[in-house]
């Protein structure tokens, strides 16, 4: 597969992401944002920062810019954050996978249908997603208690609004300590 293949696939899916059902609605997301993203997901440096700083730095802006826009429900942020968490455990950021495992569980009781949503447009991100959710339990002060309740109270929902197999693992991901 050629460079410029990997690229266009990685351009549509950024795309893909910040639509809604009523895509004509929702904007194209920021074109800087999305170069870096879809430069983070060929595990390449962001151009747009010119020291290894600047682009750690950017990253969390980026990280920052998209989950002020999920909790604010603007169109397409909720579904690019949820794919920056993706790229960040896939790329095995310490930093970032901290900051999802802290912010999403919160996101998600904010609007379970909103998470739900993005996971069943795009469920191959369920897997990382609902990786966070379960992390979210025992990490740092959170009791990891509170892991079945939350597991028995969604667990309904998350099989109606998940394609099969996604569901299945997230359910798994969440019955799973991490």
């Amino acid at each position: 597969m050629t460079a410029q293949r990997v690229i266009s696939g990685a351009v549509a899916l950024c795309l893909s992401l910040s639509s809604t059902s009523a895509q004509e609605q929702t904007p194209p997301p920021d074109a800087a944002d999305a170069v870096e993203m879809i430069e983070l997901m060929l595990g390449r440096s962001p151009s747009r920062h010119e020291t290894p700083l600047a682009a750690m730095q950017g990253l969390g802006a980026l990280y920052a810019r998209l989950l002020a826009g999920a909790r604010a429900q603007t169109p397409g942020d909720l579904g690019l954050w949820i794919l920056l968490g993706d790229v960040a455990l896939r790329s095995a950021d310490a930093g970032l996978t901290q900051s999802f495992t802290a912010d999403l569980l919160p996101l998600y009781r904010q609007d379970p249908d909103a998470v739900l949503g993005v996971l069943s447009e795009a469920p191959w991100l369920a897997g990382s997603a609902c990786h966070y959710l379960s992390a979210h339990f025992g990490s740092e002060d959170r009791p990891d208690e509170n892991r079945a309740p939350f597991l028995e109270a969604e667990r309904a929902r998350i099989r109606d609004a998940l394609p099969g197999p996604a569901a299945e693992t997230c359910l798994t991901a969440l019955s799973e300590p991490r």
